[in-house]
């Protein structure tokens, strides 16, 4: 077994820095950055819990099924990353007073919001009336976002590393134009998305809650 594990061992090629020179570049250079970058100051502790109350809420909504609570955590993710780049933006010494009173009023809004959707999930966790039909709609629409994809676009193969570097499949083609289909279709890939938009703004602007961000594959 050990001889047997040794020749796998052998098989493996190390990594030729000299063939691939700009890749080396940038890995040791991003690295360093790593290495050398201060790690940012932590986030306020009454964000953090909010953050950890929001995914148990997630999971409580849709009665902890696993793919359900993954999506519907997805979903959200973007609003919370949206406040934690607003947070440390007002922590900068050097921000001008008039913009950190604008980011102040902006996160006061947004945790009035973020209580409005928690309780939302609540409602969502005890009842099957509209809450929970909203929730269900949102892993939904999540589940059918992750599979679609621009129909007039090129059909995309998976990379195959076994092959050449000079193989056929490698070489740049010529890019043919759309026909009036293909136009028709994209057309309606992209405004479906700004009407769901819309209609997810509406909402959430009169329940004064936040209902998540998706982004759709190109």
């Amino acid at each position: 077994m050990l001889s047997c594990s040794m020749n796998r061992l052998r098989c493996i090629r190390p990594f030729n820095a000299t063939r691939y020179p700009q890749v080396a570049r940038t890995a040791f250079r991003q690295y360093a950055t790593a290495r050398n970058t201060p790690a940012p100051p932590p986030l306020p502790p009454t964000f953090r819990s909010l953050y950890r109350l929001f995914l148990r809420a997630t999971a409580a909504s849709v009665l902890a099924h696993p793919d359900g609570t993954l999506r519907l955590r997805k979903l959200w993710r973007p609003v919370f990353d949206h406040a934690t780049q607003t947070i440390r933006q007002m922590e900068d010494d050097r921000l001008p007073p008039a913009r950190r009173d604008a980011f102040t009023r902006w996160y006061r809004q947004w945790e009035k919001r973020m209580d409005n959707t928690l309780s939302l999930l609540y409602s969502s966790a005890i009842s099957r009336g509209l809450p929970h039909r909203v929730t269900q709609n949102l892993h939904r629409m999540i589940q059918a976002n992750g599979t679609l994809r621009d129909p007039s676009g090129p059909s995309k193969k998976p990379w195959r590393g076994y092959l050449p570097a000079d193989s056929p499949e490698y070489q740049r083609r010529r890019v043919k134009h759309p026909t009036p289909m293909q136009m028709e279709l994209r057309m309606h890939f992209h405004a479906a998305p700004r009407t769901l938009g819309e209609i997810v703004g509406m909402a959430e602007g009169w329940g004064g809650l936040s209902l998540g961000r998706t982004q759709r594959r190109r």
